[in-house]
């Protein structure tokens, strides 16, 4: 480790150390208040997934709880300390992904550090289980920030998912609880189904509504130094449209890590759509077809029983450079396209009204299938 970089973690430490004191004297003579809930929104502006569900759950079944919504800033510099304050009285700390605060702090005993994670499964690597990779974190960092910690409860999937993430969050199995994925709730919830289907259609025209709709829905991908191949989707896809049938349509979902402006080129392809109104998810209740890469979403999709693929011409170089916890052909019933021409001839040979053996993928993935937000609420306040 070079001179520019130790240095570096020396004022990391100490930011850490005050940080820290900071956080104790807003504790002192401060009572954890029973009813806070603070929600930190890192992945949205605005409340959905995962976060939604167990947040309608809490305030349905308990109306006494007091719900403070926030946008984190998640980022070393002096505005992370105004979050201290909040952390400090709150008896739950609701998250579905990183939240750097919760990490450099001792909680108190009274607070829960609740996470529901945003992807369902273990598809790619994440966490402790990238240190020292391309991808992830170095050890040294972790060592003064020592990321995914101080979580009281994990919810994942499924009972098969619990030691990829006791290895992601370097944690002990026995504070993760395999009870679901809670936005999956809103798939049998017919209301939202419909009104969601709906709202969907109002915003294609009558030739699109009667095209088949092909979801993609690619997973994150790094930058810089850090990125895991050279793979372009955006380029692969304008240069797939072009030979896609006149009754395909694409609806392109990016990542909401990813800024959407490298999503623009797209829009001048007249068969593909990109959407940032609606979620992967509601996609997903009017989508003939779904593919992506390395997305967990696979999953999800799968219980609708219809053709899935993953476009993965990058695998080996994916694998190497970020990594899966198991072998793609062993954990998805989805094709595995490894070139253009097959991309282009999967989509053409998609129809409506497709169905797709997909209950090796449930029945590995999933515990349960509906009342999730309900099981997570009843086992934190039990």
């Amino acid at each position: 480790m070079g001179i520019g970089r130790t240095i570096q973690y020396k004022i990391l430490a100490l930011y850490r150390l005050i940080y820290r004191c900071c956080y104790l004297l807003a504790c002192m003579g401060k009572p954890v208040k029973s009813n806070k809930v603070v929600i930190p929104l890192y992945r949205q502006d605005e409340l959905e997934g995962n976060l939604k569900a167990v947040y309608e759950e809490m305030k349905k079944t308990h109306p006494e709880l007091q719900f403070h919504i926030i946008k984190p800033n998640n980022k070393i510099s002096v505005k992370l300390f105004k979050e201290i304050n909040m952390i400090a009285e709150a008896k739950i700390i609701l998250l579905d992904d990183y939240y750097l605060p919760v990490y450099l702090i001792n909680p108190r005993k009274e607070t829960d550090i609740v996470q529901l994670w945003h992807a369902a499964g273990a598809f790619k690597k994440f966490g402790y289980s990238t240190v020292n990779t391309k991808f992830g974190p170095s050890s040294s960092y972790l060592d003064v920030v020592p990321i995914h910690s101080h979580y009281t409860h994990v919810f994942v999937s499924s009972e098969n998912m619990i030691p990829y993430y006791a290895e992601a969050f370097h944690m002990q199995r026995d504070r993760i609880y395999p009870v679901g994925v809670p936005r999956i709730d809103y798939f049998s919830d017919q209301a939202f189904v419909e009104k969601t289907r709906d709202q969907i259609l109002k915003t294609l025209s009558e030739k699109q509504r009667g095209m088949v709709k092909i979801l993609i829905a690619p997973t994150y991908r790094a930058g810089s130094s850090s990125k895991e191949s050279d793979l372009d989707i955006v380029e692969e896809l304008i240069k797939t449209a072009g030979h896609l049938d006149k009754d395909k349509l694409i609806v392109f979902v990016g990542h909401p890590y990813i800024d959407h402006s490298h999503f623009e080129a797209l829009q001048k392809t007249s068969n593909i759509i990109v959407d940032g109104q609606f979620s992967t998810n509601d996609w997903m209740l009017v989508a003939d077809a779904f593919i992506t890469d390395y997305s967990s979403a696979i999953f999800e999709f799968a219980l609708f029983h219809k053709p899935l693929a993953h476009y993965v011409p990058d695998l080996e170089a994916y694998t190497k450079n970020r990594g899966l916890y198991n072998d793609l052909h062993n954990i998805s019933d989805g094709a595995i396209l490894r070139s253009r021409s097959a991309l282009i001839d999967w989509i053409n040979s998609r129809h409506t009204g497709e169905s797709y053996d997909t209950s090796r993928m449930i029945e590995y993935n999933f515990s349960q299938t509906s009342h999730i937000a309900k099981s997570i609420v009843e086992q934190l306040f039990k």
